[in-house]
């Protein structure tokens, strides 16, 4: 392969993480109207939230022709039946702790960088790549990114703009124009292996998984990283 000349990295969980935990904002945001929730109850009702409501889930649910695609008033639909699902809260206050949740995670002040993030992209900045962000989120990240990241001139693909979600090929492909280089060009590294590393490499984009987590793998895959220190 190629010598890549554009490096994306997926955000959530490769660049930065919520700090308190969704869990903890969550129970933080019921709390605050009245309602008293367990915190390790929340923890599992978010996982099932996040597979019952997918982006493919949900639009398929609200008859979308092709359930991958999206927009921010899509985002912000899931996410209210996200939340409703995870807190379970009277009708009459889903809307507000809603709100109260989504401003919660647009504030970059609720979000962190993982320590080897900057280190890597000095780095890489240095070695002449290009790099950018591909990224399932919404308008919420830019502000984000802009807060933690003010040196870095880093070109953000995010899904409710781009009108598709990973791992949709419309959403590699479009990428790919945008940045004006040939598939085989572009690096994605990232730590789902849908979304970051079996889709995009269909499309031709080479691949890293990034496996903070500690994830068993099939034993012939070697494209992955502990951590970015390893770029």
């Amino acid at each position: 392969m190629p010598r890549p000349k554009v490096i994306l990295l997926d955000a959530v969980g490769t660049v930065i993480e919520p700090f308190p935990s969704v869990a903890a904002a969550y129970q933080s945001a019921a709390l605050s109207i009245g309602l008293v929730r367990d915190i390790d109850q929340l923890k599992t009702r978010f996982r099932e939230a996040i597979r019952r409501y997918s982006v493919q889930a949900f639009q398929a649910s609200r008859g979308q022709a092709d359930p991958l695609q999206t927009d921010e008033a899509a985002e912000r639909q899931r996410w209210l039946a996200i939340v409703t699902y995870v807190v379970d809260p009277p009708e009459h206050l889903q809307l507000s702790l809603f709100e109260k949740l989504w401003d919660h995670f647009a504030d970059p002040q609720n979000w962190r960088v993982f320590p080897d993030v900057s280190p890597a992209q000095s780095k890489l900045v240095g070695a002449g790549f290009r790099l950018g962000l591909a990224s399932n989120f919404d308008e919420r990240l830019r502000p984000i990114v802009a807060h933690h990241f003010p040196t870095f001139d880093l070109r953000l693909f995010i899904s409710s703009e781009m009108g598709w979600v990973k791992p949709s090929q419309h959403f590699y492909e479009s990428a790919t124009t945008q940045l004006n280089v040939a598939p085989e060009e572009v690096l994605l590294i990232g730590d789902d292996w849908e979304n970051d590393v079996e889709s995009p490499k269909i499309f031709g984009w080479q691949t890293i998984f990034l496996n903070r987590t500690d994830q068993a793998l099939p034993g012939d895959i070697t494209n992955h990283f502990r951590n970015l220190d390893e770029t």
